[in-house]
């Protein structure tokens, strides 16, 4: 059990724990993804709205969604036995409940060895998701891939937004300059603006399209804030401190039917427009 890399957001260093898992691919209930690669149980990047926060209900350990990291250390050795036995042609995504490429990738470089495993089983659609420019420390493992998509997180454009929500993410100016880059290596790309920050996305969504298309990404998917992880608590805490004002919008958008279906319809009707001015491919799960 060890004790370090100091996050912002707690003031207190994460507690590391290596630990080894019977599996490693997960069935996904995603929207079009049939299986997902989590290399790490919890994550640095202590996004104060993640609802991968209900994790914690397998780690045994007190600390608050943030502190904590379980890498599993023998992640490849399972992989290469578990993929031998998924359909060809399935959809794998990483990751669905931690970033592939929070700050610890760095030193155990789980994600990395991988995506060594699945180049030699090319058979499969690849998504990495993550909001960390550390992805592109594996351009040359990406480009391997005949069918591999890179995108990033990104709700706003404001790195306060982004020190008070996503407190050891990277900025939000880092990952739009990182997607371009990775544009730019000939890999496909998409952005996703997930979870909608109810009048906070809103200020920074036609300036996030506006970049998507000069960074050329294929498509921008948009997703709604999710509260089944048991979020609200930070999440109102976060509010708090960014503008008090807003958590009785907050409360009504996420709790009231009505105002929830006023709120989302509105704001994709917004997307939508900005997305047919742009000629940008859009997709909503809602």
């Amino acid at each position: 059990m060890l004790f370090r890399n100091f996050n912002a957001h707690s003031g207190r260093d994460v507690l590391v724990r290596e630990i080894y898992v019977k599996s490693i691919l997960s069935k996904s209930g995603l929207y079009s993804i049939d299986y997902s690669i989590n290399p790490y149980l919890g994550c640095q990047h202590g996004c104060v709205y993640c609802y991968a926060r209900f994790m914690k209900r397998f780690a045994n350990t007190d600390r608050l969604w943030g502190d904590f990291v379980f890498v599993k250390v023998n992640a490849a050795k399972v992989l290469i036995k578990e993929i031998k036995k998924i359909p060809s042609g399935s959809s794998i995504l990483m990751s669905s409940v931690c970033d592939p490429y929070q700050p610890l990738e760095r030193e155990y470089k789980i994600t990395r060895t991988i995506l060594k495993i699945l180049s030699k089983n090319d058979f499969h659609k690849i998504y990495i998701l993550t909001k960390s420019t550390l992805v592109e420390r594996d351009v040359d493992l990406i480009k391997r891939f005949k069918n591999i998509e890179v995108g990033f997180s990104v709700t706003h454009l404001n790195d306060r937004v982004q020190k008070i929500f996503e407190p050891n993410a990277s900025t939000p100016g880092a990952r739009i300059e990182t997607l371009a880059n990775l544009s730019n290596e000939s890999i496909v790309t998409y952005l996703f603006v997930a979870p909608i920050l109810p009048k906070i996305t809103d200020q920074y969504l036609e300036e996030i399209l506006t970049k998507a298309k000069e960074i050329k990404v294929a498509y921008v998917f948009f997703d709604t804030l999710n509260l089944k992880g048991g979020n609200w608590k930070s999440i109102v805490s976060a509010i708090r401190v960014y503008d008090r004002t807003l958590e009785e919008t907050y409360k009504q958008i996420l709790f009231e039917e009505k105002h929830s279906q006023e709120y989302y319809s509105s704001f994709k009707k917004q997307a939508e427009s900005i997305c047919r001015h742009l000629n940008l491919n859009c997709t909503f799960t809602f």
